[in-house]
């Protein structure tokens, strides 16, 4: 075992002295939809952020890990119009592929994230709570402008179908995300 760990240490080594790997560190912020009738009259569009870091591997291919929070909704549900809230949050990995051409970089991307789904009804005769986690692909293509050395700015699509079973009825929370960002990268 040491051996075997040894020898991945030795090749990562020569790799990392032959190519010049590249981090990206960013921040977006942006608009998050609910494609489900039902939930958006309910709970509506929101507003999500997703700061995430980037392993620039081989001559545009990238690596990636993000969190997506910020999307918590109030509404009123039911006969009685009784409280509601939703939250979602997701940790995220992602593969994608940049091309550089002088200060634009289009990319597409395609990950996996690990979502959480969270709901609360405030009523006073069956108190509600519900707290599911599920696995789902993702899909973005977006724009990385670089106006000096290093930083850039970022616009980004990216499509979650998200649906899950947290009691007996399948619930649908996908959505297209809608984001600006600004970042920084740099090669080691």
């Amino acid at each position: 075992m040491k051996r075997a760990t040894l020898a991945v240490l030795l090749i990562l080594g020569l790799v990392a002295s032959v190519y010049s790997f590249e981090i990206g560190l960013g921040f977006q912020f942006g608009l998050r939809t609910v494609a489900d009738a039902k939930i958006k009259d309910v709970y509506g569009n929101g507003m999500a952020y997703f700061p995430s870091l980037r392993l620039g591997i081989w001559k545009g291919l990238e690596l990636g890990w993000g969190y997506e929070g910020g999307y918590i909704r109030d509404g009123e549900i039911g006969l009685y119009q009784e409280k509601t809230t939703l939250e979602v949050t997701g940790f995220e990995g992602f593969a994608g592929y940049g091309y550089r051409l002088n200060i634009l970089e289009p990319y597409v991307r395609l990950g996996c994230g690990y979502y959480a789904y969270k709901q609360t009804i405030e009523s006073e005769f069956i108190p509600f709570q519900v707290d599911h986690k599920k696995f789902s692909p993702t899909l973005a293509a977006g724009l990385r402008v670089y106006p000096i050395a290093g930083a850039y700015l970022s616009l980004e699509v990216k499509y979650v179908p998200l649906k899950v079973k947290p009691i007996d009825q399948e619930v649908d929370l996908s959505g297209w995300r809608l984001a600006l960002g600004a970042g920084y990268s740099f090669h080691l």
